[in-house]
């Protein structure tokens, strides 16, 4: 397996380099950062200050974060992002070429080949597009942006220090989302604390360049987050009466099947009464549609807490299936 690994010097730039006038260095809050970094985390002072120094920050990314795809469209215009002829293709050979390692996964976690694979191909279209922003960069520029979440980005930058110094890569060597989520899964650092795991089990833990590790990372990801094997992730509903009598597109916990059934919710396959169950609406390409996603499609929503999202992962991940069997069928 290849390791992202860079002979470079910790920074990745040239020792006579100058702060730019949009450095991160620049912003108030990046002395705090440093100073965490040198006096818990035992990095040096006058490397981080150049490293901070190089780090661009990113004007855009702050933008992005505050409109992303999820919360402004609608689902018609969500899907076919990510739902096409190419991407199922696509992750049919992912899945042909990967399918030792996805049993394996499965084996291990209990978690659908063709659920990992989606979610692979929904973050970064099954490792081919692994992001433009350099992941420092990123991480940095929120940490040092003013805000109700610069605690949490602050720390995520530090676990990507941490990372970089035990991976042995130079913190601006590696591209990723404009958030900060890095490689085939597209973890935030602390995810891949958590969770990646070394599926090859060849003694390193490498999501940017090793398809391998990043199936056993999401599906341990989905394992830890209390993925049900062989259990249903979401079904049509049949909705008589007014569909605004249950909690609606909520990602809580607190309403079971028999519960909607009694307000006019009918799925199109059930499980027990029991069962915990999300109704949603979404706007589809022929008007309204009316799910009720169960306790798996909740865990595919502890990646991104976005209806559309778990629902483009899960109508992708059927497909995948459905393109995985006919071809499979075609071959014998």
């Amino acid at each position: 397996m290849s390791r992202v690994v860079c002979h470079l010097l910790l920074m990745g730039v040239c020792a006579g380099s100058t702060a730019q006038a949009n450095s991160l260095i620049d912003h108030p809050l990046s002395r705090s950062v440093i100073d965490a970094l040198v006096t818990e985390h035992s990095f040096d002072r006058s490397e981080m200050e150049a490293l901070f120094a190089e780090g661009e920050y990113l004007e855009r990314n702050v933008e992005s974060l505050a409109n992303p795809a999820e919360r402004t469209q609608s689902y018609h215009q969500y899907r076919p992002m990510f739902i096409s002829d190419a991407m199922i293709e696509n992750g049919r050979r992912f899945m042909d070429e990967q399918a030792q390692w996805l049993d394996k996964a499965e084996e291990r976690t209990g978690v659908a080949p063709e659920v990992i694979a989606a979610i692979i191909g929904v973050e970064t279209r099954y490792g081919g597009f692994l992001g433009q922003h350099r992941t420092f960069d990123a991480l940095g520029t929120l940490a040092v942006t003013e805000g109700r979440r610069a605690n949490y980005f602050q720390r995520e930058l530090i676990n990507f220090m941490g990372i970089s110094r035990d991976q042995g890569f130079a913190p601006r060597s590696v591209n990723g989302s404009y958030a900060g989520a890095m490689g085939y899964p597209q973890f935030m650092p602390s995810s891949y604390l958590a969770y990646a795991i070394d599926l090859d089990e060849d003694g390193d833990i490498d999501i940017w360049n090793d398809p391998i590790d990043a199936i056993g990372s999401v599906a341990n990801y989905l394992g830890q987050h209390g993925w049900r094997r062989g259990q249903l992730v979401a079904t049509r509903a049949h909705v008589s009466g007014d569909y605004l009598s249950v909690k609606l597109n909520s990602f809580d916990r607190d309403q079971d099947l028999i519960d909607v059934r009694a307000k006019g919710w009918e799925p199109v396959q059930a499980l027990s009464d029991d069962a915990q169950v999300h109704p949603i609406r979404l706007d589809g390409e022929l008007g309204a549609e009316f799910w009720l996603g169960y306790r798996n499609f909740w865990a595919i929503s502890r990646y991104n807490r976005s209806i559309v999202y778990s629902m483009a992962v899960y109508q992708l991940s059927e497909e995948l299936r459905t393109a995985v069997q006919s071809a499979r069928e075609g071959a014998q």
